[in-house]
């Protein structure tokens, strides 16, 4: 009896989590959210002022889930293509 590997990308959410959060990925996730509190530190502590770090303070973060998003589209399609 033969054992086969049914559990793919776009079904298995094991796979799906290890590819999409690797040890780099989580260090880097880290990163941007403490990069993100740290900003809003001294936003909020300066009263507000300067507006651009309130902004600022989020990039890392779009960033993150832009590549997040790009590699699971890349991997799925990856999928796709070898059926």
């Amino acid at each position: 009896m033969q054992v086969t590997d049914t559990m793919t990308y776009s079904n298995s959410l094991r796979r799906r989590l290890r590819a999409l959060f690797s040890p780099i990925r989580l260090v880097l996730f880290a990163a941007a959210v403490i990069f993100a509190v740290a900003l809003n530190v001294v936003f909020i502590g300066n009263g507000g002022s300067p507006e651009w770090v309130g902004a600022l303070s989020v990039v890392p973060l779009l960033a993150f889930a832009g590549w997040t998003v790009a590699t699971d589209y890349r991997l799925r399609r990856r999928e796709r293509g070898n059926r």
